[in-house]
């Protein structure tokens, strides 16, 4: 049996949520350049953070709505305020 089709805006907003890690991806990488040099653990433990991540990004499925909407309430807003996004993060 073939699979239902998903919806365009079932994709949309997949979409949406892959950007939002990617922008937290982004945040971390970031502080990741700035304390390699001066503090390597707090450096790897940020590189680890960022693989779970990548983890997360990969299993965004456009037919899962609810976990998809759940992730761009929950990391949408904190990636448009870096200090949020630290303090929760």
């Amino acid at each position: 049996m073939p699979e239902p089709e998903t919806s365009y805006d079932a994709i949309v907003r997949a979409e949406i949520a892959i950007e939002i890690v990617n922008q937290a991806r982004a945040i971390v990488t970031a502080r990741v350049y700035e304390l390699e040099d001066k503090e390597p653990g707090a450096a790897e433990e940020l590189r680890r953070r960022r693989r779970e991540l990548i983890e997360l990004q990969q299993s965004i499925r456009a037919g899962d709505r609810d976990a998809i909407e759940n992730l761009i309430a929950l990391w949408g807003p904190r990636v448009q305020d870096e200090a949020r996004f630290w303090a929760e993060f």
